[in-house]
């Protein structure tokens, strides 16, 4: 992002990804293969991505639909919501998914074995294209007196599902910080599902999402309660934009 915006908030951005030696499709029918793309929460845009690509795919002519012209083999694809990012890339490696949508710099470290994971290098892993620009973003509830990061201090904070991107990006961002979860009040380990209504019921003060815009659990936060986006400007957030 550019100008104001990148101070505000940390870019990231998602890809498609592949474990290129595992796709030996499970097939029910000789000129089908079956495919399958992790993708996230069902109002997240990782869902809507992988089920627009499936149903691109659906429209594949092939001999099987009695195209003469057609492809040999008919695909088969669908697009689960699953955890999100690091579920994605974990399933890939375990091969029990063919692809998954995933924040490029997990991808990254993945592929790398570095940090924060430091797992062991996946160098099989293959970005097919990239989708789209994901800001991570700390949302506030209304009159929750949060206006920075040092507000987040003992307030009610939903850090994400484990397996998610914002997970992730939300304790690379506690580590960069100095601080542990007892640094927050509370926090809770919410889907990005569940995230917008529990902060506008008063369960949590605020949540962190890693989440390509427009956003419809962003929007319903907004309209629904007077939420907004919090100013995240500090020399931790800068030096982990620039790592």
């Amino acid at each position: 992002m550019e100008g104001n915006m990148k101070k505000i908030l940390v870019s990231l951005s998602s890809a498609l990804v592949i474990f290129v030696t595992s796709l030996s499709f499970t097939t029910v029918t000789k000129s089908a293969e079956y495919f399958s793309i992790g993708t996230g929460g069902p109002t997240g845009v990782y869902f809507q991505v992988g089920n627009a690509i499936c149903k691109m795919v659906a429209k594949i002519q092939s001999k099987e639909h009695g195209r003469k012209k057609g492809t040999d083999k008919a695909y088969r694809c669908s697009a689960p919501s699953t955890g999100g990012s690091t579920y994605n890339i974990g399933q890939i490696m375990e091969g029990e998914l063919q692809f998954g949508v995933a924040q490029s710099d997990w991808q990254y470290h993945a592929y790398n074995g570095t940090k924060p994971d430091k797992v062991k290098p996946y160098n099989k892993l293959r970005a097919v294209f990239s989708a789209h620009p994901e800001p991570f973003q700390i949302i506030a509830g209304k009159g929750s007196g949060i206006n920075s990061w040092s507000d987040l201090k003992g307030k009610k904070v939903n850090i994400g599902n484990p397996g998610s991107g914002q997970r992730g990006t939300f304790e690379v961002l506690m580590e960069n910080h100095g601080v542990d979860k007892s640094f927050f009040g509370s926090t809770s380990e919410l889907t990005s599902s569940e995230q917008s209504g529990a902060l506008c019921d008063g369960k949590i003060d605020a949540y962190g999402y890693t989440v390509g815009i427009p956003n419809s659990g962003v929007a319903q936060a907004a309209d629904g309660c007077g939420s907004y986006i919090v100013d995240l400007q500090t020399g931790p957030v800068k030096k982990m934009v620039d790592d």
